[in-house]
């Protein structure tokens, strides 16, 4: 059996290549925001949330973006649970902030830009919460 037929396929999407790739701009800077599009990438680099200020604990950052994943609704809601909260956002976004360790893991649909995910969406799951851990 060949190594293409014994694979299956990953419905959850685990294994999404991130080609791109930005890291801390400085030594003192540990930030890193992955994504497989880079308008994504790029956006959450350029934002304000990286720009803030120097991240005390660092910050870890992967969107995929899941074009194949369910489209719809613009309905936003917010879990929290101790040192996780969670955004969905209509039927195919969601994001988990994980504070004690600050890192943020999301799936966007493909309906939602990333201008939207930068200007409302992120801040949304931050909820106050990021500033803690920036100087």
């Amino acid at each position: 059996m060949t190594n293409g037929n014994s694979r299956h396929p990953d419905l959850l999407r685990r294994f999404v290549a991130t080609p791109y790739v930005f890291r801390g701009r400085d030594d003192s800077s540990r930030i890193r925001v992955e994504s497989n599009e880079l308008e994504i990438a790029l956006g959450i680099w350029n934002s304000a949330i990286v720009g803030q200020g120097n991240w005390v604990m660092g910050m870890y950052c992967k969107i995929v973006r899941d074009a194949a994943g369910p489209v719809g609704g613009c309905d936003i809601s917010i879990l929290t649970d101790g040192p996780l909260r969670v955004l969905y956002r209509g039927r195919g976004t969601i994001l988990i902030y994980e504070r004690e360790r600050m890192e943020i893991l999301g799936f966007l649909s493909s309906d939602v830009r990333a201008v939207e995910l930068v200007s409302s969406l992120l801040p949304a799951l931050f909820g106050g919460i990021a500033e803690d851990h920036i100087n």
